[in-house]
């Protein structure tokens, strides 16, 4: 099991650093094709789309996912319950289509509205096929599915707008993106659903989806109420600088640690009746991710106006003080957004939903408070109010189960001390250092090396280290 999440880690990491290059091009080439006015057409159809989106799985892949045993009977019940649902929530989004034109004060964002949801519809009927997948550890199918739907898309994206269909390339590529995956998805997975009737456990099925989807929906207003409450009352340019500094500390993290999260709940989910295995194996991934992710957070961060004016120049100096402060959040983010697998793989959805809904009423009341003192109040704020939940949702996933509150402290704590003085080094470093790329790369390169040789210097860190080398190097001999 050990190899075969390894395997899974490793094809996602490179399928990801794959995609993240395709985008990068093709984002590059859409935007010579077309303006801000069509790309704009589609923000405006995000908000809703996204929103009612949410619904349109209900958790249910999850479910699939999850369970240590699942018949035929409760597979064809979650896959056409999921149909109806995305069917609905397809509908719920072309009959809102009107109001957001009139919302917009722009009549071309209904009829956009309405293809995206027609596309919405399609893919509660390939969800239960990718979950499927997921449920195999089928790693190399599940990249097939993304890759392949996602290059088609872009094909049928660039050639649409090199053909004069302006915004209208922008909705092809979705639909090509949808439809592709749907075909392969099926063709992959081999598995065609019964007619729809009663299954056992289906009360238990439902309600797992259905805490997923709460916690899901909390989520989503903890994580966009700031960028609507900032737009709203302080304008689109202190918006704009906000979610700049947001993105910029997100994107790179999470290709780092979205390749370890598609292995973790299909792995943990088999190791249930294993406690021990359990423990090592969520700790393992969490810690992969730490090493990863930490020294370019302590770079980035404690250093944040030399690669903010490296990056995207002086015009936007007033992004590094918002980054700086967002940055001490991202320590948190690897073992909070972990906690997820814990509850989910446990069986434990409705403790998840309790703690999503206290954790998103704490964050949107952070953002009220901070409001009055502008952008950096709101990221001060924000920030504050996660040193505080971190730990809060770090004991009550904990609490129960194969990973306990000390063992996951324990753990961490060769990275705590090792993050601290890597971070006081860069900053000492960063006041001999002058912008340019030059200088940010080599402050990653001194920063990686510190912080993976301070851990390596603790008995867990050089075990963890060692583990992950012996797994890399057989990898390696494999392929």
């Amino acid at each position: 099991m050990r190899r075969k999440s390894a395997q899974g880690i490793a094809i996602n990491m490179s399928a990801q650093a794959v995609r993240f290059g395709l985008q990068f091009v093709v984002s590059i080439v859409m935007a010579r094709l077309l303006g801000p006015t069509e790309f704009g057409i589609l923000a405006m159809a995000a908000p809703l789309l996204a929103f009612v989106a949410l619904f349109a799985d209900l958790g249910l892949s999850q479910a699939t996912v999850q369970r240590p045993q699942i018949t035929q009977a409760q597979l064809s019940l979650i896959f056409w319950t999921s149909a109806l649902v995305s069917v609905t929530s397809g509908i719920i989004v072309m009959l809102g289509a009107p109001l957001a034109s009139i919302f917009y004060h722009d009549a071309r964002v209904a009829p956009v509205l309405v293809a995206l949801g027609a596309i919405l519809m399609l893919t509660g009927f390939y969800n239960q096929h990718v979950a499927i997948l997921n449920r195999r550890l089928a790693f190399g199918s599940l990249v097939a599915v993304d890759l392949g739907s996602y290059v088609l898309s872009s094909i049928a994206g660039i050639s649409a707008a090199l053909l004069g269909f302006s915004y209208w390339s922008l909705v092809i590529s979705q639909a090509t993106l949808t439809t592709t995956a749907l075909v392969l998805a099926w063709s992959l997975a081999r598995w065609v659903p019964s007619r729809p009737g009663k299954a056992p456990e289906a009360r238990e099925i439902l309600g797992f989806g259905g805490n997923v989807t709460s916690f899901n929906i909390f989520n989503y207003f903890a994580r966009n109420l700031d960028n609507i409450l900032i737009g709203r009352h302080l304008g689109e340019v202190q918006l704009g600088i906000y979610d700049r500094a947001y993105k910029l500390l997100l994107l790179p993290l999470s290709q780092i640690t979205g390749p370890i999260a598609k292995v973790a709940t299909p792995l943990l989910s088999r190791l249930n009746d294993d406690r021990e295995k359990y423990s090592k194996s969520y700790l393992m991934l969490l810690e992969t991710i730490i090493l990863l992710t930490y020294p370019s957070i302590a770079v980035t961060g404690v250093g944040s106006k030399l690669v903010i004016y490296t990056v995207l120049g002086s015009k936007w100096h007033a992004v590094a003080p918002i980054f700086q402060v967002l940055a001490i959040g991202a320590l948190f983010a690897p073992v909070s957004n972990s906690t997820g697998w814990l509850f989910t793989t446990q069986n434990r959805t409705r403790e998840m939903r309790n703690f999503g809904l206290f954790s998103s009423l704490a964050f949107v009341g952070s953002f009220i408070v901070g409001l009055p003192w502008g952008i950096q109040g709101v990221a001060n704020a924000y920030i504050a109010t996660g040193c505080v939940q971190g730990p809060l949702i770090w004991y009550a996933a904990t609490r129960k189960g194969p990973v306990s509150f000390g063992t996951l402290l324990r753990a961490l704590s060769p990275y705590a001390f090792s993050i601290a003085i890597t971070s006081l080094m860069v900053w000492i470093w960063t006041q001999y250092l002058t912008v340019g790329w030059v200088n940010v790369f080599m402050l990653l390169a001194a920063g990686y090396l510190l912080f993976w040789s301070l851990v390596a210097a603790t008995p867990r860190g050089r075990a963890t280290l060692l583990t992950l080398l012996s797994e890399a190097r057989r990898l390696i001999k494999r392929s």
